[in-house]
């Protein structure tokens, strides 16, 4: 697919002087400009996140209210239960704040429902063994904004409610003792990007002050990853301390059995987890438990103290990621079949009864980085449609299904994300309305994916001191991708399709001769072979072959040069 290339650019008298006062590549400089860091405090503030820079737990709102019932409930000796969720940020939330509560004595019991018999949310049953278990207070994790009906059920049991969530809010909020999202109206939160995880991380550290809570940090780090919410700001801290926690060796201080054992199942022993590894290692196998049905296991890895113990459940998580991988394969081909290539519409919206409902919102962000559309994936089961839908960034998935709401039986989530129950026999009317509504707020040329290049460079500034400088951005996600230089004007001198239809070439510009790889652009061999010279968009990187390191690009487009 096409993409439209934005390049940004900014004075260049300014990038020389930025450049001279912080010591920094221009190449750098301009990166850190565009990212809206320009000037030497906002630039040591990102480069160097400090935990000094968290705000004040107590500015979310509800924050006093909710951390005076938890310390009631400590004197009194009540039984407190965590309700939590099946994805990571669901789960790392629910380990993180059981953590907490029992580091405060509080006795304290965890619920996570099962995707497939009873889905997201608060729900009947988990609240009636809330009361059966003897629970007084109940604090939900990454869900329970929308939970108006079943916190009354709560409440005409005797037991309270607190919700921290970070899911857009409703019009009409649960009737709860404390409500804690940054996103409330009203709040003066100075951030509400956080993940739930990153939520329940503040309530614990209002409990536990700052240096009682950092022990937590590697779960936020995992949780905040794995909810590709944007890595600025807080969550910036908090990730950037949490991978520091989890590359800790037993040299620096004991390590945690969980971080050890799944270390060891994903062959990282000895190598650091970085924000984007995480993403392919250690993230999908905490999820994959959750997608296939019971994700409670996972909650007692993360909170045991047993390394053979922890060794055991990782490798049942290896297995059941394993299936999921299976599964996932066949949906994605099945939805493949179903979708016109060719004309793909503005929005894709499909279902079916034979779609396992826990790998359908990775399957349709795979759709939506290949045809670039708003995509509603269904699974469907005795009449009832459950869906995951995911979004490209011009287009308010939350805003958008809030649209539809009266052809729901239940719908939440956020921008780039949602989840969605409704009646199959009105999965027609649905599809007509969001189409209509997508098409009515994007333009065309929205639906043509773009290709942010951070700086225009020459080959010659590529260098080892550029990758290094880059390096400290991290951690890289959402909001804070790896920056993208352009060059022009390139020749090719070699070219080869390796491996699964990667495009590999030696491109040169002037006097300079540099590796490079385009994974998956095999596709674009012939747009080469016509052309003079090429323009091409790219990710510095460093290669590393039997103990020698050179630079590559990372291609992630090309064009014929003008």
């Amino acid at each position: 697919m096409d993409k439209r290339w934005l390049v940004s650019r900014t004075n260049q008298e300014f990038l020389e002087y930025l450049s001279g006062k912080t010591s920094i590549s221009m190449a750098f400089a301009q990166v850190l400009v565009n990212r809206g860091y320009k000037d030497a405090d906002s630039i040591r503030d990102f480069l160097s996140p400090s935990l000094k820079n968290l705000h004040d737990p107590f500015l979310m709102p509800d924050m006093a209210k909710a951390v005076e019932r938890i310390k009631a409930a400590s004197v009194k000796g009540e039984t407190v239960l965590v309700y939590g969720d099946y994805d990571a940020d669901g789960i790392t939330s629910t380990a993180l704040m059981v953590s907490a509560l029992r580091t405060l004595g509080l006795k304290t019991l965890y619920y996570i429902p099962n995707r497939l018999t009873e889905g997201y949310g608060l729900n009947k049953n988990g609240i009636q063994q809330a009361d059966s278990s003897g629970a007084s207070l109940i604090i939900t994790v990454d869900c329970g904004i929308t939970s108006v009906e079943e916190i009354s059920l709560a409440a005409s049991l005797g037991m309270d409610t607190i919700v921290t969530d970070h899911h857009e809010p409703p019009q009409k909020l649960p009737d709860a003792l404390a409500i804690i999202n940054p996103k409330r109206q009203g709040s003066e939160y100075p951030f509400r990007h956080l993940a739930g995880v990153g939520v329940a991380y503040k309530l614990a550290e209002a409990l536990l002050e700052r240096t009682g809570a950092e022990g937590l940090l590697a779960l936020v780090a995992v949780g905040t990853v794995a909810d590709s919410v944007d890595l600025t700001g807080e969550n910036r801290v908090l990730v950037s301390h949490g991978l520091k926690a989890l590359n800790r060796t037993e040299k620096d201080s004991p390590v945690r059995p969980w971080i050890g054992s799944l270390k060891e199942t994903t062959s990282m022993e000895g190598k650091d987890l970085l924000s984007g590894v995480l993403s392919y290692t250690i993230i999908p196998r905490i999820n994959a438990a959750g997608r296939l049905g019971e994700a409670r296991e996972v909650v007692e890895l993360f909170l045991t103290q047993d390394t053979a113990r922890a060794k055991g459940i990782a490798a049942l998580l290896e297995d059941q990621n394993r299936k999921r991988q299976q599964i996932e394969g066949d949906v994605y081909r099945s939805a493949l079949d179903m979708i016109d290539a060719d004309d793909p519409g503005s929005v894709i919206v499909l279902s079916s009864p034979d779609w396992h409902p826990g790998v359908i919102g990775i399957v349709a962000s795979r759709l939506v980085d290949m045809f670039y559309r708003p995509t509603f994936l269904f699974s469907v089961k005795d009449g009832i449609a459950k869906g995951s839908a995911r979004s490209i960034p011009p287009f308010h998935l939350y805003k958008g299904i809030s649209d539809c709401a009266d052809l729901f039986l239940a719908y939440g989530g956020h921008s780039q994300a949602a989840g969605i129950k409704l009646n199959a026999d009105k999965l027609p009317a649905f599809r007509e309305r969001i189409s209509s509504l997508v098409e009515k707020v994007l333009d065309k040329d929205e639906m043509i994916p773009t290709i942010e290049i951070d700086a225009g460079i020459d080959l010659f500034e590529v260098n080892f001191n550029l990758i290094k400088e880059l390096a400290l951005m991290e951690p890289f996600g959402k909001a804070n991708q790896k920056p993208v230089f352009g060059a022009k004007d390139i020749n090719v001198t070699d070219y080869r399709i390796v491996g699964k239809n990667h495009l590999k070439m030696k491109l040169k510009q002037k006097s300079v001769s540099i590796d490079s790889i385009g994974f998956s652009m095999g596709s674009l061999l012939e747009k080469v072979e016509n052309s003079y010279a090429i323009d091409v968009a790219f990710v510095p990187s460093i290669n590393e072959w039997n103990g020698n390191k050179h630079i590559q690009l990372n291609l992630k487009a090309l064009r014929p040069s003008v």
